[in-house]
């Protein structure tokens, strides 16, 4: 089985800072976006899974058209698997109605008039965030004791809660040490990737202009997030 941990803006200073091994494994690093004109979430997941720039197909549908993006599974790598399961993934597996929740109270925030209200939509917003995360993590858990050649869990909770509350390092870092858990519990080889990081801006967090790789067993530099898909194929012929 091949393992992949896709953690939306995972970011590198921060796994640095509260020192998540599991996440950092033996070889870690930074991916190379710098191919894209905005690091946006959908752009880089579909053009992760299908080893190629996806970024001016994705914005030509527009943002809000984009998130409805579903890339079928012949255009993916993940058609060299036999009984691959791949978990709430944009562009492909995408709970949409979820995360498209999280972007309508993400703008009421914003369009919010007052402290109270605001407050009163954050703690909505952070608490949806978080019941999902743990509907994934279990989702995670589960599949991986079924008999599958490849998995990928899809973890949004670092970029949904980062938006409103990367200032709180003490939120922040409670996720990041929940993210090192759910790693450390793998019994296998695995891959942990991000789309993009993310960056400080006063309380809030946007999306910074590189992504998060790390594996136990092979040191990839600086590698393209469109690499991977011939990464993974390499490794899936090792294996047979």
């Amino acid at each position: 089985m091949i393992i992949v941990l896709a953690i939306d803006a995972l970011e590198h200073t921060l796994v640095e800072e509260f020192n998540c091994s599991n996440l950092k494994q033996k070889y870690y690093g930074k991916t190379n976006i710098s191919e894209y004109s905005e690091p946006r979430t959908m752009v880089l997941w579909s053009s992760f899974m299908t080893g190629k720039n996806m970024e001016k197909e994705i914005l030509a549908k527009g943002d809000k058209e984009m998130w409805s993006t579903k890339i079928e599974i012949k255009e993916t790598f993940f058609n060299i698997f036999k009984n691959p399961a791949i978990i709430d993934l944009p562009g492909f597996s995408y709970e949409k109605e979820q995360h498209e929740h999280e972007r309508k109270l993400l703008k009421s925030y914003f369009a919010a008039g007052n402290d109270e209200e605001k407050n009163k939509i954050r703690n909505d917003y952070n608490n949806h965030a978080f019941e999902h995360h743990r509907k994934i993590k279990q989702k995670f858990k589960d599949t991986l004791s079924n008999d599958h050649d490849f998995v990928l869990g899809y973890f949004s909770v670092a970029d949904v809660i980062g938006h409103l509350n990367f200032g709180n390092r003490v939120m922040m870092k409670m996720i990041y040490k929940d993210l090192d858990e759910i790693a450390g519990s793998i019994d296998q080889e695995y891959i942990v990737l991000s789309d993009h990081g993310m960056e400080k801006v006063g309380m809030f967090g946007d999306h910074s202009k590189y992504g998060f790789w790390s594996t136990v067993s092979n040191d990839l530099k600086n590698p393209k997030i469109s690499d991977f898909a011939n990464i993974i194929k390499e490794i899936s012929d090792v294996k047979k």
